[in-house]
């Protein structure tokens, strides 16, 4: 090394007397002016000038010498620190970790459905080679032996759809291939999945879902959270599994808005000992769809054209659920304003039903709940733009002063309200701690009813101590949304609005606001103080959520 170092330094000294080298006093006035050299200058220019390209050459002789070194020596280095990766990855402390820690990681790359309605059914697409598990068994052969042979609930959790990809390709051929794979390395594990047909008029597509199908259903007694969203050709076919799901506790079915006629019955889900929560989306209201209630947690319907006629089928599952805790009804049809004369019966008494999400007023006047906690009034996902009459939260007036229930949390969405209608119901509920009012399409009927809701919010009463808020004292959140307001003035937010937010917050109760005006060509009242008061909040705790939009 000393050798090599004389030898780059001798390098560099012969080129040392370089920096020294300068032009003669003549050389620099004839380089600043015009004139031309006379002969005898010309004679020691062109001398001079060839001793420069003389050095040039030497000097470019040496860098080459240096240059292919260096490209040597780095060429080595590369090598080096590729042996050295090796030992540092044949020494790293990964390769010390215990299989079950490793099973653990890889169970953390699990992802959920998008839809949060769908989260728990379905995981990794099986036709997607590039994600889940597909993905974890390329990194490395370690991963691969425990992702393989370890890891059975990794592979049990699915989502079985064609990609888009596949049909762009046309690697359908592989399909079912993937999906035996799949299934074999569940090694027996308890199955959640989500089966999406999309209904392809493609005859080669059409064939590979329904063998896929009949392969999921030989494996209908491991099934425990099962999802299908199905034309209608496919959805009498869920009817095969009938007696064959003894371990299935959650099911999800919608059936798309295509073409075809629904069967007049499915039975698939009628013997499942187990079911705890049912979800139905999309499917005909005189389709028959029998169930058993006995464990039944949970029920979701949004089934079509439904109106008031699943009445009946509802108070059956009132009666014979004594575990249910959360009920979901919303009718997919453009619901009147009619309300029906008061049923000549008595009401349907549900003890353990907490949490209701409705949109029928007279399903909420056949039912007595007690327990009740929670209440969602809104129309259909399918109609996000529709009203839902008056009748519904004056029907739910009726259904707390009648079962007696408090509620804490309150959610009203795209709901008539009428002058003092909402806040009616605020008065049966002074536990409520969550409100929430929305409007997807916001008309100017609704301002008195806001207008009352804000100055009700706004009082207070003196008892022993400092004054309280007299309706909803222990309101914590609440939401206003107004979407799609148009040409308008929204006279309820205003200094008096600021106001009752600052009252609530400062009582130590609200602690979080959520304030979305969205539409074009609209005011409201709030001046550039006023708003920045809103904002200050934020400094001793609110949770504020602001967005005001002019579109």
């Amino acid at each position: 090394m000393e050798s090599a170092r004389a030898s780059l330094d001798q390098l560099v000294a012969d080129f040392g007397w370089i920096s020294n080298v300068t032009h003669s006093h003549d050389f620099n006035t004839l380089l600043h002016s015009n004139d031309p050299p006379s002969p005898l200058q010309s004679v020691d220019l062109k001398y001079s000038l060839d001793n420069m390209v003389y050095i040039t050459q030497k000097l470019q002789a040496a860098l080459d010498l240096v240059g292919n070194a260096v490209a040597s020596l780095e060429a080595h280095m590369s090598r080096v620190q590729s042996l050295q990766h090796d030992y540092e990855v044949m020494l790293s402390p990964i390769r010390r970790v215990p299989v079950e820690i490793i099973m653990e990681i890889l169970y953390c790359t699990q992802t959920a459905a998008d839809d949060l309605e769908e989260a728990r059914f379905g995981g990794y697409n099986v036709f997607t080679g590039a994600k889940g598990p597909w993905l974890l068994g390329q990194v490395c052969r370690p991963w691969r032996d425990v992702v393989s042979t370890l890891c059975p609930r990794l592979w049990a959790t699915m989502t079985i759809s064609i990609p888009d990809s596949w049909r762009r390709n046309g690697n359908q051929k592989h399909t079912m291939e993937m999906l035996e794979h799949a299934l074999e390395r569940t090694r027996g594990h308890p199955l959640d999945f989500l089966f999406e047909d999309h209904n392809s008029l493609d005859g080669e597509e059409r064939d590979v879902m329904d063998r896929c199908f009949n392969l999921m259903n030989a494996c209908s007694m491991r099934w425990r959270r099962a999802g299908f969203i199905v034309p209608p050709s496919l959805l009498r076919c869920l009817s095969r599994f009938r007696g064959k799901i003894d371990l299935l506790e959650d099911a999800y079915v919608h059936c798309r808005a295509v073409l075809g006629q629904q069967p007049p019955r499915v039975t698939g889900f009628e013997i499942a000992p187990r079911l705890k929560s049912l979800r139905l989306d999309g499917i005909d209201a005189d389709v028959q769809f029998p169930f058993p209630t006995a464990n039944l947690v949970s029920y979701n319907d949004e089934r079509s054209s439904a109106g008031d006629q699943l009445n009946p089928e509802y108070v059956r599952i009132f009666k014979s659920s004594p575990k249910l805790l959360s009920f979901s009804f919303h009718d997919s049809v453009h619901t009147t304003g009619h309300i029906g004369p008061p049923s000549s019966h008595p009401r349907v008494t549900s003890r353990s039903i907490q949490a209701l999400s409705v949109s029928s007023a007279n399903l909420l006047r056949i039912i007595d709940v007690p327990a009740l906690r929670e209440v969602v009034l809104q129309p259909a996902r399918s109609l996000p733009y529709m009203h839902l009459p008056r009748g519904v939260i004056i029907s739910l007036s009726e259904l707390i002063r009648h079962s007696h229930c408090s509620l804490t949390r309150l959610s009203v969405a795209d709901v008539t309200i009428v002058g003092g209608d909402l806040v009616a119901v605020l008065r049966l509920t002074p536990c409520l701690q969550e409100l929430s009012v929305r409007f997807n399409g916001w008309s100017k009927v609704y301002e008195p009813g806001m207008e009352l809701l804000v100055d009700s919010l706004a009082e207070t009463m003196l008892e022993d101590g400092p004054a309280q808020h007299s309706l909803v004292p222990s309101l914590t959140s609440l939401v206003i949304v107004l979407a799609k307001v148009g040409d308008t003035c929204i006279s309820f937010v205003d200094p008096s609005f600021i106001a009752m937010i600052t009252s609530r917050h400062e009582s130590g109760a609200l602690m979080k606001l959520v304030l979305h005006i969205e539409g074009k060509m609209w005011t409201y009242g709030l001046r550039s103080a006023d708003e920045t008061d809103l904002m200050l909040l934020q400094l001793t705790g609110l949770a504020l959520d602001y967005v005001i939009k002019d579109i």
